[in-house]
């Protein structure tokens, strides 16, 4: 096969890349693919988006290319990998006759969601999709296996429909059945929904605000893969699970290198972990009945930037440090100190991976008092210091 030389003599690889440019996930996994492109420097990569190349593949057949990255969430693009015939990374989870080489972990995403829910008090929950895949099964199970440890119940979605004979009003984005908003009402509320992903939820998030049902205060709306243009399109703005997409992006373009080198592949595919709650206005909310345990934790939420003390918070919402603990073990099963350092650590993680500040200048930010402190306290709750978790997530 012919392929381009460089200045020093060496072959470059040439790569096709399939991904679809309209959704944030996809731009994401590409900025990943294009990182590790630059930093090798042994690539020429070529980028083909999912939806054009979903009208006519003919045309990439007559690419010549030693490998492939592919997104197949089309009948075309799964036909045309299925046949490349050179090595080949799939970045789709639904079609079990492919080997999965990277994965993202769904078994941490639903811990993170139910945490996230946990810790603002909630006790109802659901799972919201527009039809059930696989990959948005699976992660429907991941959840409500995380919910039954704490002996909750996750509330499935019914299998919606389109329906053409709609007797409430049409709405822009085609409409799903009646029985969507018949679910939603019926959910006991307050409610702490995950959806599949944020297209879902901006989809629910819509049909909430239409018929004039409370988010977050009826129903709190969690979505999955932090797209920024869709999760701040709506009102309220949507939190998201930022998937780490770029991690993927960058992993799936090291693995294919190994293969396309003739390397040893790794025995089990490489699961990806998400990197954390993006909170916005759609979650923002604690819902406990209790009044001084709402209190307590609105106030953590907001005065957690200084060194505050659990006897600070009880003296804030007027009881005992002993009554305090009891409320958060009966409603959160949680203490006082655990939401501080939870809520500190979350904090300390997003200043990691958004920011160029220094580990100093973090640990002063979200309350530490010197950086070794911090460093061992995010040491002990994260499971690596902050210099190694900050070099992950901008690998």
């Amino acid at each position: 096969m012919q392929k381009n030389n460089t200045m020093s003599g060496q072959w470059k690889k040439r790569v096709l890349v399939i991904v679809e440019t309209s959704r944030g996930y996809g731009r994401n996994l590409i900025e990943g693919i294009t990182k590790y492109a630059v930093e090798h420097r042994n690539w020429n990569f070529f980028l083909c988006d999912h939806d054009a190349a979903c009208q006519d593949t003919r045309w990439l057949e007559t690419r010549q290319v030693d490998g492939l990255i592919a997104r197949c969430n089309h009948e075309s693009i799964r036909a045309f990998f299925h046949n490349f015939p050179g090595k080949k990374i799939s970045l789709t989870t639904d079609d079990n006759t492919l080997p999965i080489y990277i994965r993202l972990n769904n078994e941490k995403c639903a811990q993170l969601a139910a945490e996230h829910f946990l810790s603002r008090g909630y006790e109802n929950f659901a799972y919201f999709s527009i039809g059930h895949s696989v990959w948005s099964k699976y992660r429907y199970e991941c959840f409500a296996y995380v919910l039954q440890q704490h002996r909750l119940q996750c509330l499935l979605c019914p299998e919606a429909e389109r329906q053409t004979n709609r007797t409430l009003p049409t709405l822009w984005w085609s409409g799903l059945d009646d029985s969507v908003l018949g679910w939603i009402v019926s959910l006991p509320k307050p409610v702490a929904v995950l959806c599949a992903n944020d297209h879902h939820a901006f989809y629910l998030a819509n049909l909430c605000r239409f018929y004039g049902i409370g988010v977050p205060e009826e129903v709190a709306i969690l979505g999955v893969d932090n797209d920024e243009s869709l999760c701040k399109a709506t009102l309220p703005q949507l939190s998201s699970i930022d998937p780490n997409a770029k991690l993927i992006g960058y992993n799936a373009a090291a693995i294919l290198d190994a293969m396309m080198n003739n390397e040893t592949l790794p025995a089990e595919s490489v699961s990806v972990e998400p990197a954390c709650v993006i909170i916005r206005q759609s979650t923002d909310n604690t819902a406990v009945n209790d009044p001084v345990l709402a209190h307590a934790l609105q106030f953590i939420r907001e005065e957690v930037a200084r060194n505050l003390r659990v006897n600070e918070v009880a003296k804030e919402v007027g009881v005992s440090r002993g009554t305090l603990n009891t409320l958060f073990m009966q409603h959160l099963n949680s203490t006082p100190l655990k939401e501080i350092l939870r809520v500190r650590m979350d904090w300390a993680k997003d200043l990691l991976r958004n920011t160029d500040g220094s580990i100093t200048e973090i640990s002063q930010t979200v309350g530490y008092q010197t950086p070794e402190y911090f460093s061992r306290a995010f040491m002990r709750e994260v499971g690596v210091n902050p210099s190694t978790y900050r070099a992950e997530q901008n690998h």
